[in-house]
Protein backbone atom coordinates (compact mmCIF):
# COMPACT_ATOMS: atom_id res chain seq x y z
CA UNK A 1 0.00 0.00 0.00
CA UNK A 2 1.27 3.53 -0.71
CA UNK A 3 2.65 5.38 2.28
CA UNK A 4 0.62 8.22 3.78
CA UNK A 5 2.35 11.48 4.80
CA UNK A 6 2.35 12.11 8.53
CA UNK A 7 0.10 15.17 8.27
CA UNK A 8 -2.44 13.29 6.15
CA UNK A 9 -2.38 10.33 8.53
CA UNK A 10 -3.04 12.64 11.49
CA UNK A 11 -5.89 14.34 9.63
CA UNK A 12 -7.46 10.99 8.81
CA UNK A 13 -7.16 9.86 12.42
CA UNK A 14 -8.86 13.05 13.59
CA UNK A 15 -11.63 12.59 11.01
CA UNK A 16 -12.18 9.00 12.14
CA UNK A 17 -12.46 10.11 15.77
CA UNK A 18 -14.93 12.85 14.82
CA UNK A 19 -17.08 10.41 12.84
CA UNK A 20 -17.15 7.88 15.67
CA UNK A 21 -17.91 10.61 18.20
CA UNK A 22 -20.86 11.73 16.10
CA UNK A 23 -22.10 8.18 15.76
CA UNK A 24 -21.77 7.58 19.51
CA UNK A 25 -23.97 10.63 20.14
CA UNK A 26 -26.66 9.78 17.59
CA UNK A 27 -30.20 9.04 18.77
CA UNK A 28 -30.06 5.30 18.09
CA UNK A 29 -33.65 4.78 19.24
CA UNK A 30 -34.77 7.23 16.55
CA UNK A 31 -33.28 5.12 13.77
CA UNK A 32 -35.23 2.50 11.89
CA UNK A 33 -34.34 -1.16 12.34
CA UNK A 34 -32.66 -1.16 8.93
CA UNK A 35 -30.62 1.92 9.83
CA UNK A 36 -29.57 0.37 13.14
CA UNK A 37 -28.52 -2.79 11.29
CA UNK A 38 -26.47 -0.73 8.83
CA UNK A 39 -24.75 1.04 11.74
CA UNK A 40 -23.89 -2.24 13.43
CA UNK A 41 -22.45 -3.68 10.24
CA UNK A 42 -20.45 -0.52 9.63
CA UNK A 43 -19.16 -0.47 13.22
CA UNK A 44 -17.98 -4.06 12.94
CA UNK A 45 -16.12 -3.16 9.74
CA UNK A 46 -14.66 -0.13 11.52
CA UNK A 47 -13.42 -2.33 14.36
CA UNK A 48 -11.73 -4.60 11.83
CA UNK A 49 -10.04 -1.61 10.20
CA UNK A 50 -9.02 -0.28 13.59
CA UNK A 51 -7.42 -3.62 14.47
CA UNK A 52 -5.42 -3.63 11.24
CA UNK A 53 -4.38 0.02 11.56
CA UNK A 54 -3.30 -0.36 15.18
CA UNK A 55 -1.26 -3.46 14.38
CA UNK A 56 0.44 -1.70 11.46
CA UNK A 57 1.35 1.40 13.47
CA UNK A 58 2.33 -0.64 16.52
CA UNK A 59 4.65 -2.80 14.40
CA UNK A 60 6.49 0.28 13.16
CA UNK A 61 6.52 1.80 16.67
CA UNK A 62 7.91 -1.44 18.13
CA UNK A 63 10.52 -1.89 15.39
CA UNK A 64 11.71 1.69 15.75
CA UNK A 65 11.71 1.58 19.57
CA UNK A 66 9.48 4.65 19.61
CA UNK A 67 8.67 4.01 23.24
CA UNK A 68 12.21 5.07 24.16
CA UNK A 69 11.33 8.70 23.43
CA UNK A 70 9.16 8.63 26.54
CA UNK A 71 11.80 6.85 28.57
CA UNK A 72 9.57 3.85 28.96
CA UNK A 73 9.53 0.39 27.43
CA UNK A 74 9.00 -2.13 26.07
CA UNK A 75 6.07 -1.38 23.76
CA UNK A 76 3.57 -3.38 25.82
CA UNK A 77 4.37 -1.43 28.98
CA UNK A 78 4.26 1.83 27.03
CA UNK A 79 0.78 0.97 25.74
CA UNK A 80 -0.51 0.27 29.24
CA UNK A 81 1.03 3.52 30.49
CA UNK A 82 0.33 5.95 27.65
CA UNK A 83 -2.98 4.65 26.27
CA UNK A 84 -4.34 3.76 29.72
CA UNK A 85 -5.32 0.17 28.97
CA UNK A 86 -4.85 -2.90 31.13
CA UNK A 87 -1.78 -5.05 30.68
CA UNK A 88 -4.03 -7.74 29.22
CA UNK A 89 -5.34 -5.30 26.61
CA UNK A 90 -1.77 -4.20 25.83
CA UNK A 91 -0.71 -7.84 25.45
CA UNK A 92 -3.69 -8.41 23.13
CA UNK A 93 -2.60 -5.48 20.95
CA UNK A 94 0.93 -6.89 20.77
CA UNK A 95 -0.47 -10.29 19.87
CA UNK A 96 -2.43 -8.73 16.99
CA UNK A 97 0.74 -7.00 15.82
CA UNK A 98 2.61 -10.30 15.66
CA UNK A 99 -0.36 -12.19 14.23
CA UNK A 100 -1.01 -9.82 11.34
CA UNK A 101 2.69 -9.48 10.57
CA UNK A 102 2.69 -13.22 9.96
CA UNK A 103 -0.62 -13.18 8.04
CA UNK A 104 -0.54 -10.28 5.55
CA UNK A 105 -3.60 -11.53 3.65
CA UNK A 106 -5.65 -11.50 6.86
CA UNK A 107 -4.30 -8.03 7.66
CA UNK A 108 -5.47 -6.84 4.26
CA UNK A 109 -8.94 -8.29 4.74
CA UNK A 110 -9.24 -6.54 8.10
CA UNK A 111 -8.01 -3.26 6.63
CA UNK A 112 -10.76 -3.48 4.01
CA UNK A 113 -13.39 -4.34 6.61
CA UNK A 114 -14.08 -7.68 4.94
CA UNK A 115 -13.45 -9.88 7.98
CA UNK A 116 -14.25 -9.41 11.65
CA UNK A 117 -11.41 -9.53 14.19
CA UNK A 118 -12.90 -12.59 15.87
CA UNK A 119 -13.05 -14.51 12.59
CA UNK A 120 -9.56 -13.28 11.67
CA UNK A 121 -8.16 -14.59 14.93
CA UNK A 122 -9.80 -17.97 14.35
CA UNK A 123 -8.46 -18.23 10.79
CA UNK A 124 -4.93 -17.32 11.89
CA UNK A 125 -5.11 -19.89 14.67
CA UNK A 126 -6.08 -22.61 12.20
CA UNK A 127 -3.49 -21.81 9.55
CA UNK A 128 -0.75 -21.45 12.17
CA UNK A 129 -1.08 -25.22 12.63
CA UNK A 130 0.08 -25.78 9.06
CA UNK A 131 3.70 -25.88 7.85
CA UNK A 132 4.92 -22.33 7.29
CA UNK A 133 5.09 -22.68 3.53
CA UNK A 134 1.38 -23.48 3.32
CA UNK A 135 0.00 -20.75 5.59
CA UNK A 136 -0.25 -17.96 3.02
CA UNK A 137 -2.18 -20.13 0.56
CA UNK A 138 -4.40 -21.44 3.36
CA UNK A 139 -5.21 -17.89 4.46
CA UNK A 140 -6.17 -17.00 0.88
CA UNK A 141 -8.38 -20.09 0.53
CA UNK A 142 -10.22 -19.42 3.79
CA UNK A 143 -10.68 -15.74 2.95
CA UNK A 144 -12.13 -16.66 -0.42
CA UNK A 145 -14.51 -19.13 1.22
CA UNK A 146 -15.60 -16.50 3.75
CA UNK A 147 -16.20 -14.06 0.90
CA UNK A 148 -18.39 -16.66 -0.80
CA UNK A 149 -20.61 -16.89 2.27
CA UNK A 150 -19.09 -19.75 4.28
CA UNK A 151 -19.83 -19.55 7.99
CA UNK A 152 -17.30 -20.14 10.76
CA UNK A 153 -18.15 -23.85 11.06
CA UNK A 154 -17.58 -24.28 7.32
CA UNK A 155 -14.23 -22.51 7.57
CA UNK A 156 -13.22 -24.68 10.52
CA UNK A 157 -14.02 -27.83 8.56
CA UNK A 158 -12.07 -26.55 5.53
CA UNK A 159 -9.10 -25.65 7.73
CA UNK A 160 -9.14 -29.10 9.31
CA UNK A 161 -9.15 -30.72 5.87
CA UNK A 162 -6.16 -28.60 4.81
CA UNK A 163 -4.38 -29.56 8.00
CA UNK A 164 -4.92 -33.26 7.35
CA UNK A 165 -3.54 -32.90 3.84
CA UNK A 166 -0.62 -30.56 4.47
CA UNK A 167 0.58 -30.91 8.05
CA UNK A 168 3.68 -32.99 8.67
CA UNK A 169 3.83 -35.43 11.57
CA UNK A 170 4.72 -33.66 14.81
CA UNK A 171 8.22 -34.84 15.69
CA UNK A 172 9.24 -32.22 18.22
CA UNK A 173 6.62 -33.16 20.80
CA UNK A 174 5.96 -29.49 21.56
CA UNK A 175 2.20 -29.55 20.78
CA UNK A 176 1.88 -25.81 21.48
CA UNK A 177 3.69 -26.10 24.81
CA UNK A 178 6.03 -23.17 24.25
CA UNK A 179 3.13 -20.84 23.31
CA UNK A 180 1.12 -21.58 26.43
CA UNK A 181 0.09 -18.60 28.55
CA UNK A 182 -2.44 -17.51 31.13
CA UNK A 183 -3.10 -13.99 32.38
CA UNK A 184 -5.30 -13.02 35.33
CA UNK A 185 -5.90 -9.28 35.70
CA UNK A 186 -7.46 -8.10 38.97
CA UNK A 187 -9.84 -5.22 38.25
CA UNK A 188 -12.15 -2.94 40.24
CA UNK A 189 -13.67 -4.52 43.33
CA UNK A 190 -11.26 -7.47 43.09
CA UNK A 191 -13.07 -8.82 40.05
CA UNK A 192 -10.87 -10.45 37.47
CA UNK A 193 -10.31 -10.89 33.75
CA UNK A 194 -8.89 -14.25 32.61
CA UNK A 195 -7.23 -14.74 29.24
CA UNK A 196 -5.02 -17.53 27.99
CA UNK A 197 -3.70 -19.81 25.28
CA UNK A 198 -3.94 -23.41 26.47
CA UNK A 199 -2.23 -26.54 25.26
CA UNK A 200 -4.50 -29.38 24.10
CA UNK A 201 -3.74 -31.28 27.32
CA UNK A 202 -4.67 -28.32 29.52
CA UNK A 203 -7.77 -27.67 27.41
CA UNK A 204 -8.90 -31.27 27.81
CA UNK A 205 -8.31 -31.24 31.57
CA UNK A 206 -10.09 -27.92 32.10
CA UNK A 207 -12.99 -28.94 29.85
CA UNK A 208 -13.46 -32.13 31.85
CA UNK A 209 -13.57 -30.17 35.11
CA UNK A 210 -15.95 -27.52 33.79
CA UNK A 211 -18.25 -30.13 32.25
CA UNK A 212 -18.36 -32.11 35.50
CA UNK A 213 -18.94 -29.15 37.84
CA UNK A 214 -20.84 -26.88 35.48
CA UNK A 215 -23.99 -28.93 35.01
CA UNK A 216 -27.37 -27.34 35.85
CA UNK A 217 -28.22 -27.86 39.51
CA UNK A 218 -31.85 -28.60 38.71
CA UNK A 219 -35.00 -27.17 37.10
CA UNK A 220 -34.65 -23.98 39.14
CA UNK A 221 -31.10 -23.30 38.00
CA UNK A 222 -31.46 -20.22 35.78
CA UNK A 223 -27.74 -19.59 35.29
CA UNK A 224 -26.44 -19.26 31.75
CA UNK A 225 -23.85 -21.71 30.43
CA UNK A 226 -21.14 -19.06 30.84
CA UNK A 227 -22.21 -18.42 34.43
CA UNK A 228 -22.21 -22.14 35.24
CA UNK A 229 -18.71 -22.53 33.80
CA UNK A 230 -17.49 -19.59 35.88
CA UNK A 231 -18.98 -21.12 39.02
CA UNK A 232 -17.49 -24.49 38.10
CA UNK A 233 -14.00 -22.97 37.91
CA UNK A 234 -14.45 -21.36 41.34
CA UNK A 235 -15.77 -24.61 42.81
CA UNK A 236 -12.83 -26.57 41.36
CA UNK A 237 -10.34 -24.16 42.94
CA UNK A 238 -12.12 -24.32 46.30
CA UNK A 239 -12.11 -28.11 46.25
CA UNK A 240 -8.44 -28.23 45.31
CA UNK A 241 -7.48 -25.92 48.17
CA UNK A 242 -9.77 -27.65 50.68
CA UNK A 243 -8.23 -31.01 49.77
CA UNK A 244 -4.78 -29.72 50.73
CA UNK A 245 -3.37 -30.45 47.28
CA UNK A 246 -1.74 -27.03 46.85
CA UNK A 247 1.80 -26.39 48.13
CA UNK A 248 2.14 -24.22 51.21
CA UNK A 249 3.06 -20.55 50.86
CA UNK A 250 5.51 -18.97 53.32
CA UNK A 251 5.08 -22.01 55.55
CA UNK A 252 1.31 -21.62 55.70
CA UNK A 253 -1.40 -23.68 53.96
CA UNK A 254 -2.79 -22.12 50.79
CA UNK A 255 -6.05 -20.37 51.58
CA UNK A 256 -8.61 -18.03 50.01
CA UNK A 257 -9.15 -14.62 51.53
Amino acid sequence: QPSVPAAAADAMAQAARAALAALAAVDAAGLTGAEQADCLRALEAAEAMHTAARARVLAAFHAGSGFQDDGHGPAKSWLAWQTRVTRTAAATAMAWMRRLSAHPAIAGALARGELSPSWARAVCGWTDLLPEGHRGDADAILLAAAGDGADLADLAALAEEMRRRAARPDRDGDDGFTDRSLTLDVTFGQSGKLDGDLTPQCTAALSAVLDALGKPAGPGDLRTVRQRRHDALEEACRRLIAAGCCPARAGQPTQIQ
